[in-house]
């Protein structure tokens, strides 16, 4: 960069820093990154070890991934993430995010919930799979919902927290062949 102009050093550095900016915006492509649905959702967590985590969490805009077929790199399951839920009373700085797991549809419009966690700030709870934990959550690819209904969840530390409500799953055209709904 010795021999060119001093004003095409700058155009270059600009151009740049604005090549850099743009990726960092969009998350630099990656797809498992989230982005808004307009969709509203509210979950309420009960029961914590830690009774500050009690409360309703709410969205205004849940940020959804796609519903990816994990098949090809683990068990064959769907998979997707969801964020942007904050407790909407007492300590408004807890955030809640998640990723949920269900069984191949295999003709089913209500597959099973497979786990997977939520994390609340910086702590992570682990769906439980022992007994029967996983089928106080229900997933419906007809009303494109998840709902949970004091599903147990806990962290490495054997703290818990249950989870209830609903969220909507990513719509039809972000989940992978596998993971849609059965035609009727």
């Amino acid at each position: 960069m010795r021999n060119i102009h001093w004003t095409q050093k700058k155009f270059f550095y600009a151009l740049t820093l604005g090549a850099a900016l743009a990726l960092s915006a969009c998350g630099g492509g990656n797809d498992d990154d989230t982005e808004p649905s307009g969709d509203i959702g509210i979950l309420r967590i009960s029961q914590a070890t830690d009774t500050h985590l009690n409360g309703w969490y709410g969205s205004g805009n849940v940020g959804l991934t796609g519903v990816a077929d994990t098949g090809d790199i683990g068990p064959n399951e769907c998979a997707f993430d969801f964020d942007n839920f904050t407790k909407l009373t007492g300590d408004r700085t807890l955030a809640m995010m998640g990723d949920i797991r269900y069984a191949y549809p295999n003709g089913s419009a209500t597959p099973a919930l497979h786990g997977d966690n939520i994390k609340i700030k910086d702590t992570t709870y682990d769906f439980v799979k022992e007994g029967t934990n996983l089928t106080k959550a229900k997933v419906n690819l007809t009303l494109g919902t998840v709902t949970f209904d004091n599903l147990l969840a806990r962290d490495g530390s054997n703290n818990s927290v249950e989870l209830s409500g609903t969220i909507k799953l990513p719509d039809e055209a972000s989940r992978d062949k596998a993971c849609k709904k059965p035609a009727v």
